[in-house]
């Protein structure tokens, strides 16, 4: 008697995705946003097209054709389905134990998002997949909530083609604001008196326990410690410096500085010193690493 084929639910239509998206959060970040923000956090997500990521890389390097894509921490897949919808090859993997832990997961949204075996329950430290594998892996706004950074970088490197990238986005701690609980927050705050200060704001701490604060400086330190085989890219270091040379700021203090920057003798000082402030203030840290050959010979 041959096995019946396991049968997958139809893909989410857009009010089913939007109400499953709510539920999600309201499980998963009572508590720890308030309902205004998981709404407009879900309104985002319904309105990401998913491949911005690959928009901001194309500058710096060229997907070869027939690419393979790794999502690290794929959420509830909005990258990958958009790379799908892009004709894109890409998978996500997910271990869904952020926030509360409620009884919807993201990964089960996701998984209702597309068609097929796309999506995998699997944690970065220990990707189930061999050398070599993906031409392009991305971790957004995911290296804070794992536990041990430096392995999750070793396996993300480790499964990247030679001439591949690995792409990271995540929160710098530097800044006087928590994005996870949308609330002001003081630099590096220790995490005794951090979960302190939630409890008098009526939060719960429970996500902080899962978080690892990170700087612009500690994700440079702990790519280059992974040896010497790879090129580290800070593409908003990139982009700033891009403004500079075509005056492109919006802002008119920026500009300022941009125009005070072509002085003679002042331009390396005055980038410097702003680098420095836009380290300390903006809201993130963005980076690439480069492939610049196979190797798994990848020191600690």
């Amino acid at each position: 008697m041959s096995a019946s084929p396991i049968e997958q639910p139809e893909v989410l239509s857009a009010s089913e995705l939007r109400a499953l998206l709510l539920q999600y959060r309201k499980e998963n970040w009572q508590s720890i946003q308030t309902p205004e923000w998981q709404e407009r956090i879900v309104d985002d997500i319904l309105n990401d097209d998913g491949v911005s990521i690959l928009r901001r890389l194309s500058d710096f390097w060229q997907m070869p054709s027939g690419a393979l894509i790794l999502d690290v921490g794929s959420g509830v897949g909005s990258f990958v389905v958009g790379c799908r919808r892009q004709g894109l090859l890409a998978f996500g993997i997910e271990p869904d134990r952020i926030g509360r832990g409620g009884r919807l997961t993201s990964i089960q949204i996701a998984r209702r998002r597309l068609k097929g075996r796309v999506f995998a329950a699997a944690l970065g430290e220990k990707l189930p997949f061999s050398d070599h594998s993906f031409d392009l892996v991305t971790m957004n706004q995911v290296i804070e909530h794992v536990g041990d950074q430096t392995a999750v970088l070793r396996e993300a490197l480790r499964v990247t083609r030679g001439g591949g990238a690995v792409y990271i986005a995540c929160p710098n701690y530097l800044r006087f604001y928590e994005p996870h609980y949308k609330i002001f927050w003081l630099p590096l705050l220790p995490k005794t008196l951090g979960r302190w200060y939630l409890k008098l704001r009526g939060r719960n701490p429970v996500l902080l326990n899962q978080l690892t604060y990170t700087t612009n400086n500690r994700l440079r330190a702990m790519i280059s410690r992974l040896g010497a085989d790879y090129t580290i890219i800070d593409l908003h270091r990139e982009q700033f410096l891009r403004k500079c040379s075509d005056l492109s700021f919006t802002s008119r203090r920026a500009q300022f500085v941009a125009k005070a920057a072509r002085l003679p003798g002042l331009r390396r000082l005055i980038n410097w010193a702003a680098l420095l402030f836009l380290r300390a203030t903006e809201g993130g840290c963005e980076m690439m690493i480069l492939s610049q050959q196979r190797s798994t010979n990848i020191s600690c």
